[in-house]
């Protein structure tokens, strides 16, 4: 069984009144249980455009999916799915990491601040058990001295472990 089906997925973006840009033309991909596909393809060819549509993050003003597009995600229709569903997936089942940490994480909250919204919203921890658990996650994804790395900025950190801190969140 397939945990995600990606079929015929195109994606324009709308530059003006008169002008689109195909970002994605008719791509087709799955993802079967218990195993990892990547998406690889140079710098423009629609890897994160691809992300963000299985995700329900283009952006609405300017992006649009083509009517023969499916993304499928344990059966069921994502492009079809309501704001209050998509969110429930995104962070719970489905999360992206992407690929300039600077420009994710906020430079003005600690790591475990961030971390902890996650944590807050997708799991419901707070107070001790929140902030265990995001300790226990800095130390999964190898960062050193991992309860004193919680109080942290992002800017205080090396890009890898801006990257590990990403990958800590899309975890929770």
């Amino acid at each position: 069984m397939n945990l995600l089906e990606v079929r015929d997925l195109s994606v324009q973006f709308r530059i003006d009144e008169a002008t689109t840009l195909a970002a994605v033309k008719g791509i087709s991909f799955e993802v079967p249980e218990r195993s990892s596909v990547a998406l690889v393809g140079e710098s423009g060819s629609g890897k994160s455009v691809s992300a963000l549509s299985i995700m329900g993050l283009l952006p609405k003003e300017n992006a649009s999916i083509g009517p023969q597009s499916r993304i499928v995600f344990r059966g069921k229709d994502l492009l079809s799915a309501g704001k209050a569903e998509m969110q429930r997936l995104r962070g719970a089942e489905i999360s992206m990491i992407f690929q300039e940490p600077m420009s994710s994480l906020n430079p003005v909250f600690s790591v475990g601040f961030q971390i902890g919204e996650v944590l807050r919203k997708h799991m419901g921890l707070a107070g001790r058990a929140l902030r265990n658990r995001a300790i226990e996650l800095l130390n999964e994804v190898g960062i050193p001295e991992a309860e004193r790395r919680l109080d942290s900025y992002p800017f205080e950190l090396s890009g890898g472990q801006q990257q590990r801190v990403m990958i800590a969140m899309a975890i929770a």
